[in-house]
This record gives C-alpha cells, structure tokens and sequence, in this order.
C-alpha cells in the first residue's frame, strides 16, 4: 500500500511506522485518523503506548478519530471469541486462518482508552470486511484535552 501511494501520489509523505515510537515532533499534528488499526493490535499495553503516542504528536485540542471493532454479535464472531478465549487473555481476540491475531473491543475498552480526551460523537455504521463479511463499526471523535 505504501508503494502504491508513493507511486500514485508522489508528492505525499508516506511511510510504515511501527506505532512504539513515531517519528514526529511533539503536538506537530491537528488531526489523527485510526482506520481499523486497533483491531490489528491485541495487547492492552501497545494499544495504550500507541494511544500515548499519538497525545504527544497531536496538538492540544487535535482531533483524533478512530474507526474500529467493536465486539461483533453475530454467530461467526462469537464462536471465534470463544474457541480463543483459552489462548488469549480477554474477550473478543482470535487468530485468523493464515495465523494474524485479531481483536474487537468492549465499547467501555475505547472510552478507557481515550482517557484525556473528550469523546464529540460516536457513530455506528454497518460495513464489509475485506473478506466481505458482514461487521458493525463504531467512530469515535475525540478532542485531546490535555
């Protein structure tokens, strides 16, 4: 994906950071988006130090939205969080067929998260996987307060 922005958009500045550390200067950004990145990230640990890195690079009153997981009802997802509930601690982490660990999060886990920052909206929305499931999605608009 990256080549492909690169090739397609030459001028934009692109690159894959791991989230532990980003490589920008403090309160440099006035907006964050996550698009199903938190679902890609299983720990409680990584995804606050990623949370904590990006109130350091937002400026103060930045927005950040997150577009992400939140636990699915549906019989196929239920069945995933339970034949993995005995290999990952908490509920909603599976592994996919070609071995990728996957979470969806409790709703209280993103207010949680997002401490420090005042929640503007919440917007559910139905959607398709890349896989052409069908999930529920939340957005969540946040303010950095401090």
């Amino acid at each position: 994906m990256i080549e492909a922005a690169k090739r397609e958009h030459p001028r934009l500045n692109v690159s894959v950071v791991d989230g532990s550390v980003l490589p920008f200067a403090d309160e440099s950004f006035d907006a964050v988006l996550l698009f199903a990145v938190l679902t890609c990230i299983p720990s409680d640990a990584a995804q606050r130090e990623l949370i904590a890195q990006i109130s350091r690079v937002l400026k103060r009153g930045g927005l950040l939205l997150i577009s992400d997981y939140p636990l699915q009802p549906d019989a196929r997802n239920v069945e995933r969080y339970a034949a993995f509930a005995h290999e990952f601690r908490g509920h909603g982490t599976f592994r996919l067929p070609n071995g990728g660990v996957v979470r969806h999060h409790r709703r209280e886990w993103f207010t949680e998260l997002l401490n420090g920052y005042s929640i503007r909206d919440e917007i559910d929305s139905d959607a398709t996987t890349m896989n052409g499931n069908p999930a529920r999605i939340v957005q969540i608009w946040a303010r950095r307060e401090s």
